[in-house]
């Protein structure tokens, strides 16, 4: 990784905390000090000192509470910093991470874009404007056809579930969960009941 500030962007499912992983094995291989960070309230694993991808792999974390708490984090001989689930940090995280920037810090970012409601989501679209280079990674639309197939095609959209059905569009933003309460969905099928045109 050369560049300074690096976004992993994309929907649920779409294996955003898997490339945050890989490329965090990378620095390490290369000898580069590195810590990862996830906010605490991400806690659908049930393990807090950890980050997990949806294919099971895991990875040491630091569970914060806030950008403020982040900071205090920071081991002096840390070269390399990677966030997973950027977008659930306060709006502080983008001024956090030009301080790390300053500090010739190189940062990693990784966190839904779009909220369920198909909308930017807390920090993310800035620090994607800010990003020196920007992974986008998609999912597969799980969307049920007629014809008891599935739409598979490119999902870049998170669809929030309440028994079985879109949420709406009043629900609240945050809600922890994994597919009991989301699907990965393309365009065509994100439905958000009671969204304003």
């Amino acid at each position: 990784m050369t560049e300074r500030l690096e976004a992993i962007s994309g929907s649920m499912f779409s294996g955003k905390t898997r490339e945050l992983m890989r490329l965090v094995e990378r620095q390490k291989i290369a000898g580069i000090n590195t810590q990862i960070f996830k906010p605490i309230i991400d806690d659908r694993w049930g393990r807090l000192q950890k980050v997990r991808s949806h294919s099971s792999q895991e990875m040491d974390a630091t569970p914060v509470k806030d950008s403020r708490e982040l900071l205090t984090k920071i081991d002096p001989k840390t070269k390399f910093i990677a966030i997973d689930e950027v977008q659930f940090f306060d709006g502080g995280i983008t001024k956090a991470i030009d301080e790390l920037l300053d500090r010739n810090i190189k940062v990693l970012v990784a966190g839904l874009p779009l909220d369920f409601r198909g909308e930017p989501f807390g920090s993310m679209p800035i620090l994607l404007a800010k990003a020196d280079n920007i992974i986008k990674v998609t999912a597969i639309c799980t969307q049920s056809l007629p014809n008891d197939g599935i739409c598979g095609g490119e999902a870049t959209r998170t669809q929030r579930l309440v028994n079985g059905q879109p949420a709406n569009y009043n629900d609240p933003i945050v809600l922890i969960g994994a597919s009991e309460n989301y699907a990965a969905r393309c365009p065509s099928h994100h439905i958000v009941p009671g969204k304003p045109k």
